[in-house]
């Protein structure tokens, strides 16, 4: 069994200035761990999730500590009023599936969450309820002390859920919701769940830390002559293992264009597995592309059909290019993607929320009126918000 366990966490967090609550539901904690122990290494990063629940900090431990069968569930809990309450000094059952993910010690390998990562978990419903300041202050000098201690720099933290393609699990929404967040940082919103940005988290813990986040990347807008091809050679390069949101973009597309099986969400996986590589090299062949399993910017071109560039779509619009941006408003966790009515070809009024959510979480004002032209695609294919 793995044997590192931090029972020097309380410390560490109260001289952070962060409340510790004890009692007798969470003692023991110094020597509580998962099945395998405590940690084989110091921590990658720590894990920020949101509990699900609207009850009272007891209630949340005895269900973590003694209520679940995948017990203890989170190495701590945040209450609402930013009091820590240590669950494990050892490694904890939260992370699950997902991965992998890179910080600046490592990488966490597929699935390995739980033993190399240090889990949060803040009490929310994670569907509306405000997230009072005090939790949140709190949240941001426990984070930056954790890694600290475990050698780690204030921006290796995750988000539980993928939400711009990014976090650890497409499973899950946590932490959400952004317009919850009271107090003067707010966080963006990734995906029709309000999942929060962790670029901005991430950006956040530095200037906590007193150290400058990276500058902004701005979208640059391309040359009007050349638009498509300027958007095509900006697409990443995906080959047979890759995995994330571009991942399922192109997944979506390869839907779109008749190559996957738009009705089963299995092929919307985020991973570049044997499947999809199938799926890739039929249509690159249908479209007199090299069968070399590899989505490039040629690929993207022509998956996006740019051969006569794309055009503006309008409500009313329909035909192939309005399904391929239903399937991207899908891939970007704005339509249901089980639903294969969203990808009838119609610019309808299901359609017309959905994108007009999408705009105003990407900066692609006004909206209404919605439309889809050039930034549009580009939010679409990258994720950019303007």
């Amino acid at each position: 069994m793995s044997c590192i366990y931090y029972t020097d966490i309380a410390d560490v967090l109260r001289a952070a200035g962060v409340e510790v609550g004890e009692n007798s539901i969470n003692a023991g904690w110094q020597s509580r761990a998962r099945s395998s122990g405590g940690f084989p290494a110091a921590p990658l990063c720590c894990f920020w999730h949101h509990t699900a629940s609207q009850t009272s900090p007891e209630n949340d431990l005895s269900f973590m500590i003694n209520g679940s069968d995948d017990e203890p569930v989170g190495n701590m809990l945040l209450d609402r009023n930013g009091v820590a309450w240590i669950i494990a000094a050892g490694a904890s059952n939260c992370a699950g599936k997902g991965g992998p993910s890179s910080f600046s010690r490592g990488t966490i390998p597929v699935d390995g969450g739980n033993t190399r990562g240090w889990q949060i978990e803040c009490a929310n419903n994670g569907v509306g309820e405000p997230w009072p300041q005090v939790q949140i202050d709190a949240l941001f000098r426990a984070s930056n002390a954790l890694n600290a201690r475990f050698g780690n720099q204030p921006s290796d933290i995750i988000s539980h859920a993928l939400g711009a393609g990014d976090g650890y699990t497409d499973r899950k929404i946590d932490p959400a919701t952004a317009s919850g967040v009271q107090g003067p940082w707010m966080p963006r919103s990734t995906n029709s769940s309000q999942t929060w940005s962790l670029e901005d988290m991430r950006n956040e813990c530095l200037a906590r830390a007193g150290q400058a986040p990276p500058p902004p990347v701005d979208p640059t807008p391309p040359p009007p002559d050349n638009w498509s091809q300027w958007v095509m050679d900006n697409q990443p390069v995906i080959v047979q293992g890759s995995q994330g949101i571009d991942v399922k973009r192109m997944q979506h597309l390869l839907a779109a264009t008749g190559f996957m099986n738009e009705s089963n969400v299995a092929n919307y996986d985020g991973v570049c597995g044997s499947g999809t590589v199938g799926a890739l090299n039929r249509f690159k062949a249908s479209a007199g592309g090299a069968q070399d399993g590899t989505c490039d910017s040629w690929t993207w071109g022509a998956l996006m059909h740019t051969i006569d560039g794309i055009p503006t779509l309008a409500k009313g619009s329909s035909g192939p290019d309005v399904k391929r941006m239903q399937h991207l408003l899908a891939a970007n966790g704005y339509m249901n993607e089980a639903n294969t009515a969203n990808y009838d070809g119609q610019w309808g009024s299901g359609t017309d929320g959905a994108k007009s959510r999408f705009d105003n979480e990407h900066g692609l004002a006004p909206s209404p009126p919605t439309d889809c032209g050039a930034k549009s695609w580009e939010s679409l294919l990258n994720g950019w918000v303007w």
